[in-house]
């Protein structure tokens, strides 16, 4: 009986281990069910990617990050992570594409074969990118219009398109803009302003993503094309020097500024002096500045291109100027005081000034198309005996409906008389 019972009792045991060991062997061929799904790519470097996905619901399970170059190649382990992100580093090349998947997978310990995975069903594979590590060559401003600016550049290695940001100087963020070319318009931008631009090169994968590379080309002072430059003003004319000083209010767009002098008292008025310059002031010379005639400028500004083109913007209006008319006779009379002063060619009337202050005060007393005339009164009350008046005469030149003056800023002079009579 007991040994009965003996073998009664090493026949359970065995049973037992038999079962046990069936139930590692059915542990063993187990593998995770499910399908990683969301899989998407988050950040990249030039030899980096980083993605996540939704993990299965299983706490027992790994998953395995694998990589192609072609989205029907072999795929080969990158990577191992036990949640729903993986960081790829040391991918050989930048500004490229590759393929990647996730494998749900168990892992065990099997005597006699060591550590052994049992891999589930591969997730969709998408495509990932790394950033392209050269920044774009050959940066050009191309063209402008008063509100937009041109801009190409030569193609980066790896690049599928690129990423254009740009703010004037007021704005605090930039706009950024897709380029799927090598070149861009920039549009709807503020007129007379001049912009800040960023190239910065991109690969974009299928899913929409975008690896942008950390080398850019930075590039200041863009103009738009400058718009109608505001009327000039002669600030100086030197009649013995057969020179003027001009000026008007500055553009920022502007890389220079172009002048135009035309005569302004013949039948069909002509050219005489053009002129470039850097500024929004200028020195203009022409012999034909000592004459005393009338003559008209303008003004445009504009801009050039990196391949040296000028890019010209709109005219101004037309400022008048000629040289101060000289009085060439004053004297006391019984009505008053008798002028005669230097005939203006090309003017249309003359207005008379006079005060009893040599720089201020002055009151207009006459108008007239002749060149002299005599002023019989001061204001409202007739010249008195033994006191001192200042006179001055401005010259007017009529473009349609308008009459223009045609004092410089330095027409100062002043003659004067002591009232005899």
């Amino acid at each position: 009986m007991k040994k009965l019972w003996n073998a009664a009792r090493i026949g359970i045991l065995a049973l037992m281990f038999a079962m046990l060991f069936g139930m590692g062997d059915t542990a063993e061929a187990a593998s995770p069910s499910g399908k990683v799904s969301n899989l998407k790519q988050t950040e990249a470097g030039k030899n980096s990617v980083t993605v996540t996905f939704s993990a299965l619901l299983d706490n027992k399970v790994s998953y395995e990050v694998q990589l192609s170059d072609s989205k029907s190649g072999t795929y080969k382990a990158w990577r191992e992570t036990s949640n729903g992100e993986a960081y790829l580093y040391d991918i050989p090349s930048a500004g490229t594409s590759y393929y990647l998947r996730v494998v749900p997978f168990y892992e065990e310990y099997v005597s006699g074969s060591g550590w052994v995975k049992e891999y589930g069903t591969p997730s969709d594979a998408i495509e990932v990118v790394t950033a392209p590590s050269e920044k774009p060559a050959d940066f050009k401003h191309t063209g402008s219009t008063e509100t937009s600016i041109s801009l190409s550049w030569s193609p980066v290695a790896g690049a599928n398109c690129y990423e254009v940001q740009y703010k004037d100087s007021s704005a605090r963020d930039a706009t950024k803009v897709p380029v799927t070319d090598t070149k861009v318009t920039l549009s709807k931008l503020g007129k007379d302003t001049e912009y800040e631009v960023y190239v910065y090169p991109v690969r974009r994968s299928e899913t929409g993503f975008q690896a942008v590379g950390y080398n850019y080309v930075h590039t200041y002072g863009i103009p738009v094309l400058p718009g109608k430059a505001k009327k000039p003003f002669c600030e100086y004319y030197w009649y013995n020097l057969s020179q003027i000083s001009v000026d008007f209010e500055p553009m920022k767009c502007s890389d220079g500024f172009q002048w135009e002098v035309w005569t302004a008292y013949q039948a069909k008025d002509k050219k005489v002096k053009s002129k470039d310059q850097g500024s929004n002031t200028a020195s203009i010379s022409y012999t034909g500045f000592k004459k005393y005639n009338f003559f008209k400028m303008r003004v445009r500004g504009y801009c050039i291109t990196t391949d040296g083109k000028k890019l010209l913007g709109k005219w101004s209006d037309w400022a008048y100027f000629c040289p101060q008319p000289e009085i060439i006779k004053l004297k006391s009379a019984k009505s008053g005081i008798s002028l005669k002063w230097s005939t203006i060619k090309g003017a249309d009337r003359y207005e008379v000034y006079a005060s009893t202050k040599q720089k201020s005060g002055f009151k207009k007393c006459a108008t007239t198309k002749k060149t002299s005339l005599t002023v019989k009164k001061f204001g409202k009350t007739s010249f008195k005996k033994g006191k001192t008046y200042y006179f001055y005469v401005d010259a007017y030149n009529k473009a349609g409906r308008k009459m223009y003056s045609g004092l410089a800023g330095n027409a100062t002079n002043r003659w004067k008389i002591k009232y005899k009579k």
